[in-house]
């Protein structure tokens, strides 16, 4: 169910906010509701009055910020999964990693299923978006192909010179991401039977293998 956007207007400030302050404000609590219910009861069996309940708001509040649930949905998981790649690069970067490309690996993989532990993050990230209209499917495809230019970014600066194409080097990259992705699924829909050092351990071995096979005469970071 959708109904027309309702804009906002310039206000006067109330209790120490302004207008934008407080439209700002009740739109993370919808995101955050959002998370909640998505991550739990899924999307499909989601409804506006059941996230305005979630968030504490009215459905006017709902529609100053979204259109309807789909709109909503995407919101979230653009939030969820912008905090992951957030949470990625910074692992990345770390002093104590970068001169080692497997610490490097680790560290980023760690970032990664650490945030996947929560099951409402993998639940909205690799579940709840998929098929559910032409648009999700294009922002998830967006954001997956993002995710692997990032890995291919990353074995680039320890193996800055390839014979792999660019056609080849963005398969590997999305070969990877798949890789990791079905892995969180499995964990998830396992009700997470695996522990996080396992799957850390297991997923490293590929990237190590692909680093490797990419450079057999060792890895240098540049």
């Amino acid at each position: 169910m959708t109904r027309p956007h309702v804009p906002v207007v310039p206000g006067r400030a109330y209790a120490g906010e302004s207008l934008a302050e407080r439209v700002a404000r009740r739109r993370l609590q919808f995101l955050d509701a959002g998370l909640e219910v998505f991550g739990t009861t899924g999307y499909r069996t989601a409804t506006v009055r059941q996230l305005c309940r979630q968030a504490e708001l009215t459905d006017r509040y709902f529609y100053e910020s979204f259109e309807g649930t789909e709109d909503l949905l995407m919101a979230v998981y653009a939030q969820q999964f912008e905090e992951l790649q957030r949470t990625v690069i910074a692992a990345l970067q770390q002093e104590d990693v970068r001169s080692d490309p497997m610490a490097a690996v680790r560290a980023g993989l760690h970032a990664l299923f650490t945030m996947a532990s929560d099951p409402r993050v993998a639940r909205v990230c690799w579940l709840e978006v998929l098929g559910v209209s032409p648009r999700v499917d294009a922002m998830y495809t967006r954001t997956f192909d993002g995710f692997a230019d990032l890995v291919i970014g990353f074995a680039r600066r320890y193996v800055p010179q390839w014979e792999l194409s660019d056609e080849e080097a963005r398969m590997l990259g999305l070969a990877l991401v798949g890789g990791v992705s079905q892995t969180v699924t499995h964990w998830l829909l396992g009700q997470y039977r695996e522990s996080r050092e396992t799957l850390v351990n297991v997923t490293a071995r590929v990237f190590e293998g692909v680093l490797l096979t990419l450079r057999p005469s060792g890895l240098t970071p540049r």
